[in-house]
């Protein structure tokens, strides 16, 4: 794949254009002084809050949310727009307000929320499209409250987005009677939603496959606080994400719900959701794996900051639990990397979001074989395949297996010879730019950590990396 790689033809089907690419070009920094690095707030955590608290008719305080991120912004615009309140606070406590009266997103100076919901009837039909951006989570989440109101109410999101499957959450939908319409073609989006839910389609019973995703289970849970009924959904096939269930299950325990999850199946019931007080968000613990990769690729120590504890760790507590056979001693707060030890195995069919990070700190390290991820396919990008060609453009070999991937350790990464494409997946940019801090390059794309740790390219750049956002002209070939 050359620089020519973007083609865009002229009308008349003979010519091409030169079309300019947003790259980053990255050099590497002279020094090797420590690094600090904050984890961002954890977005599983957060936007399973904003769904659940909406459902209170409470104030409830959110904490520790600053540079939560363009899929958490999805969220509460969203929940805005359906009738959720939100006051911002900066770190005096005092309150903040937009310039712009119609931005719907967190003022960017917040670091506390006041949430004032509606309750679990109180949502009101969205005069325009829900806009769930990037975030798969909100796009799901979205859709089990949207399928409890009178529709139509339609879901949209980016192009990525647009990709991605959630066939499993449509048909367990049509299955409680909602009409379920989207248009033909290879895009999934947008939906139209016409809802409410059937009393006697739910009585029946709903059959969910949770093979791909661990979402749609969790879209019921956090819906069910508005059943008619209680209802018992048929978990299809070996789920995934179970951890992020899970934590889904637990969260509505602290409103006061009750989910039961056993032998393959789920039973919900409604309740009225109840919390008073503060909800502090726990760092993103699978962000870690960026600031594990950054010891290699900085050959620095990095001071992490912000762990939320393996316990709120959501299956990335691998991280912790495997750091020494990673290459990577932590103490304390302090994360430095070790000489190579043997090839490791590590399974993350709870955590394969760590999965680009983490191929590439094996490869730098001692190499090994990730398994348990299969259903990373399903992700922003074909996450497996994807990483695979991402790590090649650094010169670094991996073998692609049907459920993870295998790397040889000790590799050197030599610098990109083209801009390096990320598929528009946000992992595979942070991957891609912490290896150009090492070898230098170019990475396509300039914004895609806001989708998770907005503060990431800044950190690197205070941290000494030059990184510049500019274009490049590519010309079909």
């Amino acid at each position: 794949m050359g620089r020519g790689w973007v083609k865009r033809w002229t009308s008349s089907g003979k010519d091409h254009r030169r079309n300019d690419l947003r790259i980053l070009r990255i050099t590497p920094r002279s020094n090797s002084t420590p690094i600090q690095w904050r984890l961002p707030p954890s977005k599983s955590h957060l936007i399973r809050a904003l769904a659940l608290f909406s459902q209170t008719q409470q104030h409830v305080t959110l904490e520790n949310v600053a540079s939560a991120g363009d899929d958490v912004r999805a969220m509460r615009c969203s929940l805005a727009q359906m009738g959720v309140h939100f006051d911002d606070y900066d770190r005096e406590g005092q309150l903040l307000q937009q310039k712009n009266p119609m931005d719907l997103g967190p003022h960017p100076n917040s670091v506390q929320w006041v949430l004032t919901g509606v309750g679990p009837f109180g949502f009101k039909r969205p005069a325009s499209v829900l806009n769930a951006a990037n975030s798969g989570t909100a796009l799901r989440f979205l859709a089990g409250i949207a399928a409890r109101m009178e529709g139509p109410i339609m879901l949209d999101g980016d192009h990525s987005l647009r990709q991605r499957d959630s066939d499993a959450l449509w048909d367990s939908l049509k299955q409680a009677g909602v009409e379920v319409s989207i248009g033909q073609g290879k895009e999934r989006l947008p939906v139209l939603l016409s809802g409410p839910w059937k009393k006697e389609k739910l009585e029946q019973g709903i059959e969910l496959d949770i093979t791909r995703s661990s979402q749609p289970l969790s879209s019921w849970m956090l819906a069910s606080a508005a059943l008619p009924v209680d209802i018992q959904l048929n978990l299809q096939g070996k789920g995934v994400s179970n951890r992020h269930s899970k934590l889904t299950a637990e969260m509505i325990h602290l409103t006061g719900g009750k989910v039961e999850l056993e032998g393959g199946q789920c039973m919900l019931s409604p309740w009225e959701p109840s919390f008073e007080g503060t909800y502090t968000v726990p760092g993103d613990a699978s962000m870690a794996s960026f600031a594990f990769l950054a010891t290699h690729c900085l050959d620095a120590e990095v001071e992490l900051h912000g762990w939320p504890g393996d316990e709120q760790a959501i299956g990335h507590e691998l991280l912790s639990k495997y750091a020494i056979e990673c290459g990577i001693k932590w103490d304390g707060d302090l994360l430095k990397s070790i000489g190579s030890t043997l090839p490791v195995t590590l399974d993350v069919i709870d955590s394969n979001d760590i999965l680009p990070p983490l191929a590439a700190l094996l490869s730098l390290g001692p190499g090994g074989r990730i398994s348990g991820a299969a259903h990373a396919v399903h992700k922003e990008s074909d996450r497996l395949s994807r990483t695979v060609e991402l790590l090649s453009f650094f010169g670094i070999h991996a073998t692609l297996h049907d459920d993870g991937i295998e790397v040889e350790g000790n590799q050197k990464p030599t610098m990109p010879q083209q801009p390096v494409p990320t598929f528009n997946d946000h992992r595979l940019f942070m991957t891609a730019v912490l290896l150009a801090s090492k070898t230098g390059g170019e990475v396509i794309g300039h914004t895609l950590h806001h989708v998770a740790d907005e503060a990431f390219v800044q950190r690197l750049q205070e941290a000494g990396v030059q990184i510049e956002a500019t274009t490049t002209p590519s010309l079909a070939d």
